[in-house]
């Protein structure tokens, strides 16, 4: 199960018919680990991926829609632990990185878009993602899958039946609009995170694991900066 039509941790879910379109752009792509863009971490490559309609109900009641795909790796030194590890049920869980055109809100239809002032994705008719409106949650309705990158084998995905890492397509207009945005606006926890992701960012894995482990001795000292 690579994905599916639930509401996953970011309080978003792909529509049956995005489900269709990633069905057909993640035939033939690879496999890797913790989503590492790199040759050595590619273990698995999919040739074969189909959309599946479950006999139970996601978290909405609707019918469980879901992306299936085949995968095929290679039995050698390498993979042994891997494989020794998914046969054990030790790696199960799985990640899907891809490009989606579109976040709409599922009370409205209007796209979803970060308010910089809140910190909180919401539509032009005000509809917060999280909140509820007449007992029903708004959420994001991802659509127009426009790439699929590859699938991951991970720790904690972002959908409990499978997971998914998501590259929206207005990321760089976000990233603009940071640059230009009065930040006298954002709260100073909110800005400490900002902050603290992009230096991690910038950091490699050994360093980033050290800084990681430093911040968690030192969090009662940091004014609980995480």
């Amino acid at each position: 199960n690579l994905c599916d039509n639930d509401v996953d941790r970011d309080i978003e879910r792909f529509t049956k018919a995005s489900l269709d379109e990633l069905a057909k752009l993640f035939v033939g792509k690879s496999g890797i680990l913790d989503h590492r863009w790199s040759a050595e971490k590619q273990v698995a490559r999919l040739y074969r991926c189909e959309v599946e309609e479950l006999s139970k109900k996601n978290t909405l009641g609707e019918p469980l829609i879901t992306l299936r795909g085949s995968a095929y790796m290679l039995r050698n030194e390498t993979n042994k632990p891997l494989i020794e590890a998914i046969e054990g049920g030790i790696v199960k869980e799985v990640s899907v990185g891809c490009r989606m055109g579109k976040c709409t809100c599922s009370i409205c239809g209007k796209d979803l878009k970060l308010n910089w002032t809140t910190w909180k994705y919401q539509c032009e008719t005000g509809h917060i993602k999280g909140e509820k409106y007449d007992g029903k949650l708004c959420f994001g309705e991802l659509k127009e899958a426009k790439e699929a990158y590859e699938f991951s084998f991970v720790a904690v995905p972002a959908q409990k039946g499978a997971g998914v890492t998501k590259s929206m397509e207005n990321l760089t207009d976000i990233v603009e609009t940071l640059k230009t945005a009065d930040i006298n606006e954002i709260a100073t926890e909110d800005k400490k995170e900002i902050i603290s992701k992009l230096q991690m960012s910038l950091a490699g894995d050994e360093e980033r694991k050290a800084r990681t482990k430093i911040l968690e001795e030192n969090k009662k000292y940091l004014g609980g900066i995480e």
